[in-house]
């Protein structure tokens, strides 16, 4: 799994492609070897030299939107930082939301690692590697905290973003699936439901902690109550 901190200028993300799109550094983006004779090229020059600008519109909307926010960031800065003119921009995207959704989808495909180790610690029954595991959910806010920030700003703005999300946390309790294998049939319903809820309390919680540094709640107390909450709410395996 990928754990990369959101400060780092030179990160590659090339291990998970996301609709179909590595998102790298452009400096990273160098072509494939040349096939030998015999063999035919996956990819054209244009195809290559296509992947790579879009590659730099990535980075440079990742900066912007985390320098800027999501209201302070237009698709004309976006094009300028990757060098590129706005109707290049449009061969990529539809506007600034649709990049921000291409990056925000290309740092939950790291998420289900963390959620795979929630379902171990549930299926274990034990306490504290549930708290341990829900502690570790905690590092992905704190590595892409300062992306989250405009992800949020944009969905308040754009009630159609918030509704292209919203099935997310349904998909991340389907990594549950050790647990809910152990949940009698007749349960399992209201157990896959009651797992969504809680990761959406997770959630809400871990992004006023986390990502906007509120202080009036303590981190390690947090992680007590969410930990029994989780205890108590869950069905028990069958």
């Amino acid at each position: 799994m990928s754990q990369e901190r959101h400060g780092t200028s030179d990160r590659v993300r090339s291990e998970s492609p996301v609709g179909g799109i590595t998102y790298r550094r452009a400096v990273d983006a160098l072509p494939d070897p040349v096939p030998g004779p015999g063999t035919s090229p996956t990819t054209t020059v244009r195809e290559e030299l296509r992947e790579v600008t879009r590659q730099r519109l990535l980075v440079a909307a990742e900066e912007i939107f985390q320098r800027d926010g999501y209201s302070g960031t237009t698709v004309g800065s976006i094009a300028a930082s990757a060098n590129v003119s706005r109707a290049t921009f449009y061969l990529h995207f539809t506007d600034k939301s649709d990049v921000l959704m291409t990056l925000m989808r290309a740092n939950l495909a790291e998420t289900p690692d963390y959620w795979r180790e929630v379902d171990a610690a549930l299926v274990s029954g034990d306490r504290s590697a549930l708290r341990a595991s829900l502690r570790n959910t905690l590092n992905w806010y704190d590595q892409h905290a300062n992306l989250l920030r405009p992800v949020r700003e944009a969905m308040a703005a754009n009630r159609h973003l918030a509704q292209r999300t919203d099935g997310n946390f349904a998909g991340f309790a389907d990594e549950m699936s050790g647990y809910l294998a152990r949940v009698p049939p007749q349960e399992r319903g209201r157990a896959h439901l009651r797992l969504q809820l809680l990761m959406i309390q997770l959630d809400q919680l871990a992004y006023r902690i986390v990502v906007l540094g509120q202080e009036s709640i303590d981190r390690e107390q947090m992680l007590d109550e969410v930990t029994d909450i989780w205890r108590l709410t869950l069905p028990g395996p069958g």
